[in-house]
């Protein structure tokens, strides 16, 4: 918990040394930004809290939200430097998969799927809906950036061609993490296989 504070101070700092910097370099990145990134850090403690993310998944999100918005928004690198944005969205992806696989697995074990063979015998299944939770995630925010701009006139979007290929980068990231896991759960299958022909 003492570590998970620690990382939280950390990326409220990195967030205002960001601020500072864009200013003192003249990026002048509207205020909305400024705030907006705070709100990211609010909004993905709520998320940890809400779905009881383990701490890697908790680093791994405070790390996200750095690059995604203090340097995304704030120093302006989604502008500044071309691939930066689908870098972030591809994350994203493998981001909310993980996500997604940590969701399936607690309602799995919650509706009484403990067994290590049941829940083997469902990994494809609960990949695709990782996957599928990830690509809903992309359009999701797609949608609130497109609200966010009409409303408070903000820039995140930049036509079709951005919101399309943000969602594609989003889906690559999330087939990676699906293909990850289902080499790592073959993998491990067979080092089962083998430890069980060996007794």
């Amino acid at each position: 918990m003492k570590k998970r504070v620690l990382a939280l101070i950390a990326l409220v700092a990195a967030t205002t040394g960001a601020a500072i910097t864009a200013f003192a370099l003249e990026i002048n990145p509207p205020m909305t930004n400024v705030i907006g990134s705070y709100g990211s850090i609010l909004a993905a403690l709520i998320a940890a809290k809400i779905f009881k993310v383990s701490d890697g998944l908790y680093y791994a999100g405070l790390a996200f939200v750095f690059f995604a918005s203090p340097m995304g928004s704030v120093m302006d690198l989604y502008r500044s430097f071309g691939p930066y944005d689908k870098i972030v969205h591809f994350f994203s992806g493998i981001l909310l998969a993980t996500l997604g696989m940590m969701i399936i697995t607690y309602l799995l074990k919650r509706f009484g799927l403990t067994d290590e063979k049941q829940l083997e015998k469902l990994m494809i299944p609960a990949v695709c809906f990782a996957f599928f939770f990830s690509s809903a995630g992309a359009g999701i925010w797609e949608i609130f950036e497109f609200t966010a701009d009409k409303l408070a006139g903000g820039g995140m979007q930049r036509g079709m061609v951005d919101t399309v290929t943000d969602m594609i980068a989003g889906n690559v990231g999330a087939l990676a993490y699906a293909a990850f896991s289902l080499a790592k759960q073959r993998g491990r299958k067979g080092k089962s296989e083998k430890r069980e022909a060996i007794s």
